[in-house]
């Protein structure tokens, strides 16, 4: 037999898994790049549903909450890479992907979206215009890649973005050509903190 968690328990593991992600994302601006694999999984734990589990927000009736979008639009008609949850930024050794966090323009600063809308929105289209949303970008690292499990094979499109540069954006650093490292850790970056200021919004008292 089972025995329902309590609202209050739920309520305690919402407020952990906030600390997870302000902790995972203090960590990550001071250089630590892998705690997007954590990131991912507090998110997962937070806002994905199976057939089999319930996301922690769905139990506690919070995902009919509107949820910042930071991201730019995707121009169909535009065929250079699409990467709208990041920023290029140039600066020698430093040139790459990062996180704006709330360094964007201000149309995006607060504009709050539903959450299918969020969760299936193309941030991502790399140069064989394969898409990627958030729920795709957060899946496949926290189910595949290392986040809560690591698979043997993992899905060519994914491969290519985090592996092989399919975005195709090269830098050079004392006369040394090298493509840039992967978008998707700096996307998980900024859908933590688009997580982050909804949660906050609801639950301001886990964040005092």
């Amino acid at each position: 037999m089972k025995i329902q968690q309590t609202k209050g328990e739920l309520s305690e593991h919402l407020r952990n898994q906030v600390d997870f992600l302000r902790r995972s994302a203090e960590a990550f601006d001071k250089g630590y790049k892998t705690e997007a694999l954590r990131m991912a999984v507090a998110i997962r734990i937070l806002l994905h549903d199976t057939d089999y589990s319930k996301s922690l927000l769905g139990q506690l009736d919070k995902k009919d909450v509107l949820f910042y979008d930071t991201a730019h639009e995707l121009d169909p008609e535009n065929l250079v890479p699409h990467t709208g949850l990041v920023q290029i930024a140039l600066g020698g050794k430093h040139t790459g992907y990062v996180a704006g966090l709330d360094d964007i323009p201000p149309n995006r600063l607060n504009r709050k979206v539903p959450f299918g809308s969020w969760w299936n929105k193309i941030v991502i289209n790399d140069k064989q215009r394969n898409p990627f949303t958030r729920k795709e970008i957060i899946l496949y690292v926290a189910n595949q890649d290392g986040g809560a499990h690591i698979d043997p094979s993992l899905d060519e499109k994914y491969v290519k973005l985090s592996r092989f540069n399919s975005l195709g954006w090269r830098k050079v650093v004392r006369g040394v050509d090298t493509p840039f490292e992967r978008p998707d850790y700096a996307s998980i970056r900024q859908i933590t903190h688009e997580v982050l200021k909804t949660l906050r919004d609801e639950f301001p008292e886990y964040f005092q």
